[in-house]
């Protein structure tokens, strides 16, 4: 009866997790996948991890960052089976964002990978620089380092330049 209960509780806990995160964890997705259909499979992995794995989490931040880490991990590995970088959004994650937001995200997508996670995360996840250092497990010197470098990148795209010439 008592692992009838541990279970139920452990399933509600999975419901809650997925309610909570799918669309923060799909945002994530549609940042570096090409299309709804791979972030959706992004996203799904990552859940199917959390219930595999069963990992113990400390506090709701700690749940969170978890998850923020294994779907960009999913997303570089199914990136480098794919051997894609830099594409293009298509129309179908285009239909998803307003014609502002699909622009800026599309921005955002010229810079490199670690970059971009960054940007994102700070800006659209509200994420501090130390929450974003060790959620890519790096230093927060680097951390500062890469969104200074990421914003002028940015401003290089936004006035015509390319990030290249920043550099």
């Amino acid at each position: 009866m008592e692992q009838k209960n541990q279970q139920a509780n452990r399933d509600r806990e999975i419901v809650r997790i997925v309610e909570t995160y799918s669309d923060m964890l799909m945002r994530i997705a549609l940042n570096r996948m090409n299309s709804i259909a791979e972030a959706e499979d992004v996203v799904q992995t990552t859940f199917e991890r959390l219930i595999r794995r069963q990992p113990r989490f400390e506090t709701r931040e700690h749940e969170k960052a978890w998850l923020i880490k294994t779907a960009i991990r999913i997303c570089i590995d199914a990136a480098r089976k794919a051997s894609r970088t830099n594409v293009p959004l298509n129309e179908e994650i285009a239909a998803a964002y307003s014609e502002e937001s699909f622009e800026l995200l599309d921005t955002v997508r010229q810079l490199p990978e670690k970059d971009r996670d960054a940007v994102y995360l700070y800006y659209y996840e509200e994420y501090t620089i130390r929450e974003i250092a060790k959620i890519l497990g790096e230093r927060e010197g680097t951390t500062r380092s890469r969104l200074s470098r990421a914003r002028q990148k940015l401003k290089a795209i936004m006035e015509g330049e390319g990030y290249e010439q920043v550099l």
